[in-house]
């Protein structure tokens, strides 16, 4: 949990701000440039700002990977971590100085004055670093499915399919050399596109299961539990592609591979349920939840940006993956 880029940026700016209080007493005449100044100080920061911070954020986020993440709860968590941290401030300040006098109904009402601030500024660099990060991530997933359309194997596999087919079978290699082309043409035209239906997102997997059946024949089979009333649900382009692009590539020896793809609603999420038949994953793309490859690193990023945004990955057997994210 201490990875998270909050713990990193907080505690240097909760000092900052720290430093910044004390330099402004020292200026206005109050505080004296001091040993006792300095241990107040140190105690202000780490009973007051430091440690509440931590505490506050520690247990906001251990309720948001549990998908509770209320503006409110989170609120009023962060004033009552402040307060505490001035009640403990308070009591250490009169333990070390005999002459500091109580701060009464202060400590209250600096908790909350402290904590609204703290809380909204830390959200907005979170919404803001939150956008960066999922629109770089984004772009890096659009690059990274042009690469695997365009890599060598997929156009070399894609392109002798067409060529074993052109005169035997030409309409179907008419057909997949058209859903080739869709595939490439919806790549590029969602480059800067926020959101699409589940339906559109389905339509583009469909063509990627026609160009690998014409290749596997009937050892690729592929289901659907989706609800009608679920396909006009916006999500993010190029979201389910990577999955099953993973299932095919890893399992591409199996004698029959098995994909389903199914959609519910519980509550406020949708969640998205892509599993196979095949190998599964392995312990450390379990524990860490992406491989070596590029193209699931990038989702999970993806996937995390998202409102109530989690993937979850599972052996159930075979590989399973489990989106799930705000309606």
């Amino acid at each position: 949990m201490l990875r998270h880029p909050f713990f990193k940026y907080s505690f240097l700016i909760l000092l900052f701000i720290d430093l910044i209080f004390t330099i402004g007493l020292i200026l206005a005449g109050i505080n004296d440039i001091s040993l006792d100044t300095l241990k107040a100080t140190t105690i202000w920061f780490v009973c007051f700002y430091w440690l509440p911070v931590w505490l506050s954020a520690a247990i906001i986020l251990k309720l948001r990977n549990i998908n509770i993440h209320y503006t409110i709860l989170e609120l009023i968590i962060s004033i009552i971590a402040l307060t505490l941290g001035l009640m403990v401030t308070e009591k250490l300040l009169q333990f070390t100085f005999s002459e500091f006098k109580s701060m009464g109904a202060f400590v209250i009402f600096g908790g909350f004055t402290w904590a609204v601030p703290i809380y909204f500024v830390s959200r907005f660099i979170e919404h803001k670093k939150g956008i960066a990060i999922e629109k770089s991530a984004r772009e890096q997933a659009q690059l990274e499915t042009l690469r695997y359309q365009l890599n060598p194997h997929f156009m070399f596999n894609s392109l002798n399919t067409i060529s074993a087919y052109i005169h035997t079978k030409p309409d179907l290699a008419d057909e997949v050399l058209h859903e080739l082309a869709d595939i490439l043409r919806y790549s590029l035209d969602t480059a800067q596109t926020k959101s699409i239906s589940l339906q559109q997102e389905i339509d583009i997997i469909n063509k990627y299961f026609n160009i690998e059946k014409a290749r596997f024949g009937d050892r690729l089979t592929v289901n659907y539990d989706i609800s009608d009333t679920l396909l006009t649900q916006q999500i993010p382009p190029l979201l389910l592609q990577p999955i099953v692009e993973n299932a095919i590539k890893h399992n591409a020896k199996q004698t029959e591979l098995i994909i389903n793809i199914k959609v519910e609603k519980q509550d406020d999420l949708l969640k998205v349920i892509i599993s196979d038949n095949g190998s599964g994953f392995n312990e450390t793309i379990l524990s860490q939840g992406y491989g070596k490859g590029v193209g699931m690193k990038n989702l999970q990023q993806r996937v995390t940006q998202l409102n109530q945004g989690k993937m979850t990955l599972n052996n159930k057997n075979g590989a399973e993956v489990l989106l799930e994210m705000a309606i």
